[in-house]
């Protein structure tokens, strides 16, 4: 019968490489990890590890066991979280982390909701960015996030969809890229590239540069000064930048054949530990159709 240590030590030992290694996170020994693998391929009269080499390598059959036995740890490890959560009850405190960049008018008229079912709920907002918004929820710090999508999140993070920005590719009037239709997007790269960071240098798709030559800022609104005083090209969210654009302040860039703005897909993600507990059930539900 399969045990749940065996899965752990089997999903670890893919996970970091080995079988010390495995044993190393897992604190236990070697000789314990490598028993719980052999009473797994017992267990499933399946070769799931190509020992033949100086690391272990995975079978057919130890491919086609993986993902089920990450999903049934996944649900394990989701169940122990509920269980510490039974006894809690709601705190009516909400720590609430937003990418500044988020559309501050549509969050107001959704804490205006808020705070009509929960008046004596005390309220901490924290703004940051993205990538730090996910350690803060990561780490318990702040109850839920609202964040631009990443490609993937920790583990311990549940996501839900609340919409889209539209964000464009914006430059100052005097920057040498806005005098003329560029035939390429690769021109970008001979210019100076202004992109989000984070405070704990965080990487995530979003922050990925496209010139060698990049200035970072960890808010927008200090991207968008900079673009405005020509130091560089940025991608901006549109709804901070539209009475600049009117001023003829900033401008989009033009490239033959290129759209280079987009919608970002925006997320509010939580840690599972908290996403049974009914209180913060309430508040994702306020939050859904913030951007539509």
């Amino acid at each position: 019968m399969l045990t749940i240590e065996q899965l752990y030590s089997f999903v670890t030992t893919v996970e970091t490489g080995s079988f010390s290694a495995a044993a190393r996170k897992l604190g236990k020994v070697q000789s314990a990890v490598s028993q719980h693998i052999i009473n797994l391929e017992i267990d499933t009269n399946q070769t799931l590890f190509d020992r033949s080499h100086r690391y272990p390598v995975l079978t057919r059959a130890g491919e086609q066991l993986l993902p089920q036995a990450q999903a049934v740890l996944a649900q394990h490890q989701r169940l122990n979280l509920q269980v510490q959560a039974l006894d809690k009850q709601d705190e009516l405190k909400l720590t609430l982390a937003v990418d500044e960049a988020i559309p501050y008018d549509r969050l107001t008229t959704m804490l205006k909701s808020f705070s009509a079912q929960y008046p004596e709920c005390e309220l901490e907002l924290l703004c940051a960015s993205s990538l730090d918004i996910i350690h803060l929820v990561d780490t318990k710090r702040a109850n839920l996030g609202i964040v631009f999508s990443e490609l993937s999140y920790p583990q311990s993070l549940d996501f839900e969809s609340l919409g889209t920005v539209q964000f464009e590719l914006l430059v100052s009037p005097n920057h040498p890229l806005s005098h003329e239709t560029s035939s390429h997007i690769d021109v970008l790269k001979l210019h100076r590239q202004l992109l989000i960071g984070s405070k704990e240098n965080h990487k995530g798709w979003f922050n990925t540069p496209h010139s060698p030559n990049v200035w970072h800022a960890d808010n927008y609104y200090m991207l968008f000064e900079l673009a405005k005083a020509g130091f560089g090209w940025a991608l901006l969210p549109l709804h901070l930048c539209e009475e600049a654009i009117a001023a003829r302040q900033l401008c989009k860039l033009k490239i033959d054949f290129e759209q280079l703005g987009w919608q970002a897909n925006v997320d509010v993600i939580q840690h599972k530990s908290r996403s049974e507990n009914e209180f913060n059930k309430k508040i994702r539900t306020l939050m859904r159709g913030l951007l539509n």
